[in-house]
């Protein structure tokens, strides 16, 4: 009997183990693997009505994955980023637009590559989309949209006044006259976050002296610099543009949303933005958006040099993947941006997608129209603060902002860039 008894306890026992082991693997397999994702798409940006979205019928449809997302403001997140990858406690998956930025974050080993783009799950994004955020061959960030720069301009008070959107500078220069003496702010310039005033520098250099000049001092050949008389002219004419009082007072101490805002209720008459700015024009005055504004690209200069047909442009929006992150984030970031839904969403909410066959949805005339530019351009200039090392890129916001503040003197600019440029990337 006492030997019954022992027998039926042991198997209680053994029972009740792997009754606990067996809840234990149940309770392992319902618990899904976390990504934590940082994004920009704060309420008031105009990719929240796009990426928000996404990423709850994302968590929707998953059980074995949760992307747990925070949005951050688009400067403070600048910040943020760095100071989270300083600490070594970066999200799993962050924004990016690509460039000497994600570069140094590669060799730093803070981001690891995305093989699977290369494969059938990277088939649908266009090839083009990857450019800012490929290095060596491989593939470091997933794009959201595209993007370009465009000159915006208000139909209305251009014909108010007889006046052409402009298409060379001296037509710029003379509108600008024009509005200012009837009380109107010619360009609406936010210029306290420096990378708004960073847009006239980059596209007066490819309309002055065309890519060459950039990537040529970049790479440190050919006796290139930054000295290069397209960056001086870029400088010369940013300032004959404040001297004509094309910005009003005050801008380099506006910050972006005002820019926006002084564009978007018909205050000024231009604005030289990317094409995600229509989709917060349309958020302050949707019959102003629509029925008054459209877009043109960049004025030309008086050069044989310059480049009529490049635009200052990239991705809008792309996310990289730590290097520690778990190993599904790969393949939930593809899905995530990848899909039909999300390529739809991109279209359909005014922005310019990086999935192939979308921009067919694309319904409104004037993001149609930027699409189309950018599709035609000869040439997609990355945005110099992203392209660049960090350290450089903040010499050049801070040169073309002293440029715009007539501080400085496009000499002396180009000079200290230089003199940065030689430090950080070394002579040639």
């Amino acid at each position: 009997m006492q030997k019954t008894r022992k027998m039926i306890l042991f198997c209680t026992l053994a029972l009740s183990m792997i009754l606990t082991l067996s809840a234990g693997h149940v309770e392992a397999r319902q618990s899904p693997t976390v990504i934590t994702m940082w994004h920009i798409a704060v309420e008031s940006d105009s990719f929240y009505s796009v990426l928000p979205p996404a990423i709850e019928r994302f968590n929707a449809t998953h059980t074995d994955v949760q992307i747990e997302a925070q949005a951050i403001q688009n400067d403070a997140f600048k910040t943020q980023i760095q100071v989270a990858i300083a600490a070594g406690e970066q999200p799993d998956i962050f924004m990016t637009w690509g460039g000497g930025l994600l570069q140094s974050y590669v060799e730093g080993g803070v981001v690891r590559d995305i093989p699977e783009l290369d494969t059938d799950l990277g088939a649908n994004f266009i090839p083009g989309g990857f450019g800012p955020s490929t290095f060596d061959g491989k593939h470091y960030a997933v794009p959201a949209n595209l993007a370009g720069v465009f000159l915006y301009y208000n139909k209305d008070l251009f014909e108010q006044f007889d006046l052409s959107a402009p298409a060379t500078w001296d037509e710029l220069i003379s509108s600008c006259e024009t509005f200012s003496e009837n009380g109107i702010i010619p360009i609406a310039l936010g210029n306290v976050n420096r990378w708004t005033g960073s847009f006239w520098f980059m596209n007066l250099v490819l309309r002055s002296g065309g890519p060459e000049p950039f990537m040529n001092a970049f790479n440190r050949v050919d006796g290139a610099s930054f000295t290069d008389p397209a960056f001086v002219e870029a400088g010369t004419k940013i300032q004959e543009a404040v001297e004509a009082g094309c910005f009003g007072e005050g801008f380099n101490g506006v910050d972006y949303p005002d820019e926006q805002l002084l564009f978007g209720t018909g205050l000024a008459a231009m604005e030289l933005q990317g094409d995600w700015n229509y989709a917060g024009l349309l958020n302050i005055d949707e019959e102003i958006a629509e029925n008054s504004v459209d877009v043109v690209p960049f004025p030309l200069l008086d050069s044989e040099m310059g480049d009529p047909n490049a635009l200052v442009g990239g991705t809008g929006q792309a996310f990289a993947i730590s290097a520690d992150a778990p190993a599904e984030a790969n393949v939930a970031l593809i899905e995530l941006l990848g899909s039909e839904e999300f390529g739809l969403s991109v279209a359909e909410n005014g922005f310019i997608p990086a999935l192939k066959g979308f921009d067919q949805n694309i319904e409104v005339p004037i993001v149609q129209k930027m699409a189309s530019l950018l599709s035609q351009a000869s040439f997609v200039q990355l945005a110099y603060d992203q392209f660049l090392p960090p350290e450089l890129a903040q010499v050049h916001l801070d040169t073309t902002q002293q440029l715009f503040g007539l501080s400085t003197s496009p000499e002396d600019a180009a000079a200290e860039t230089e003199a940065a440029a030689v430090e950080i990337l070394g002579a040639e």
